[in-house]
């Protein structure tokens, strides 16, 4: 806390306080009084004190403007300070309620469950069936290349598990080379089944890694349902995008990482649209009460752009298909006005 000047008048002190809180700079006035001299009575000497440091040399120059005008209209902004401190108070009072509506026992700030962030739940469901069944899958499934039936002719139980839960089946494919085929069927399942399977024991720990981790924030904020919509949301329209883009040899070979293919598997796409939430919520949400770091927003883009130029056999599509679709449900999300964040 540093102190900026001393004004002599209480009424002038307490309205250029104000007008500092209007432009969001916190400032103390310490009011006492002025010692008298030959005998006459003294008066006050009101000290103004910022707190924040990176604010003082903007209150300084603010209060030089006051001291040459101090009656001007611009600083008669008391109702105005008022109403925004109605507003916080209330917020703060808000938070507390749903934080101990959460957890009746805790206090109403310190430790929590997201370090004292007010949240719906404690337990993660939809995000631990996730992790589940993307194992379960994962491994009955050959990690994408199940083992052949000894039997000719025949399917083994990984082929007719994996065929059965990708994108499209190739019999179906093969014929007209439609990617929609199995699902123009009635098998809508594969819409979704594929974010299941995982091309080996790595694929499969990294998407779970994040599947948890960006996960468990929201739902705990946000609830299971809407968890759980922004999973399928994100996963889905990133299996789309994947398929939608042009194959291999219709492209340079330099944008070779953005072709498409009907039989990508993985949770990537929804994990790229949970991060897309995080990311672009807060922004929009200036009270939500997570955020993701900078270098965690640099580091999941810089990965992005690195896959799509220097690594093979990956669903770029899906990583940009997903990141779209989880900044979109935040864009929207942000503007609702149940938004208990906003």
């Amino acid at each position: 806390m540093r102190r900026i000047g001393t004004l002599t008048d209480p009424d002038q002190a307490r309205r250029f306080a104000d007008f500092l809180f209007t432009l969001s700079i916190e400032c103390n006035v310490d009011i006492e009084d002025a010692p008298a001299a030959d005998g006459a009575a003294g008066g006050k000497q009101c000290h103004l004190w910022i707190r924040d440091e990176s604010h003082v040399e903007r209150a300084k120059q603010e209060l030089q403007a006051f001291l040459q005008s101090p009656t001007d209209e611009k600083y008669r902004v008391g109702d105005e300070a008022e109403r925004i401190r109605k507003q916080r108070q209330s917020e703060e009072k808000r938070k507390k309620r749903l934080q101990q509506k959460v957890n009746p026992k805790a206090p109403a700030t310190g430790a929590g469950p997201l370090m004292g962030v007010p949240t719906r739940q404690q337990t993660i469901p939809v995000v631990i069936a996730m992790v589940v069944l993307s194992v379960i899958a994962s491994f009955s499934t050959g990690f994408g290349s199940p083992k052949t039936s000894q039997v000719p002719g025949e399917l083994s139980t990984e082929e007719t598990i994996f065929y059965g839960l990708s994108f499209v089946d190739w019999r179906d494919y093969v014929i007209g080379k439609d990617p929609l085929a199995s699902i123009k069927k009635g098998e809508v399942w594969r819409l979704i089944t594929p974010l299941f399977l995982h091309g080996d024991t790595y694929h499969l720990a990294f998407n779970m890694l994040g599947i948890f981790f960006l996960g468990s924030a929201i739902e705990r904020l946000e609830g299971s349902w809407f968890m759980a919509l922004l999973l399928l949301a994100s996963g889905i329209f990133g299996g789309l995008v994947q398929i939608w883009l042009p194959p291999e040899d219709a492209l340079p070979p330099m944008l070779a990482g953005l072709a498409g293919s009907p039989f990508s598997i993985g949770a990537s796409g929804a994990v790229y649209g949970l991060f897309g939430y995080l990311w672009i919520r807060p922004a929009l949400s200036p009270s939500y009460p997570v955020r993701m770091m900078p270098s965690n927003v640099a580091i999941m883009l810089g990965w992005l752009v690195f896959c799509i130029f220097f690594v093979e056999r990956i669903a770029n599509g899906a990583h940009i298909g997903g990141l779209v679709a989880g900044v979109v449900i935040a864009v929207v999300i942000s503007r609702m006005p149940s938004d208990r964040f906003a």
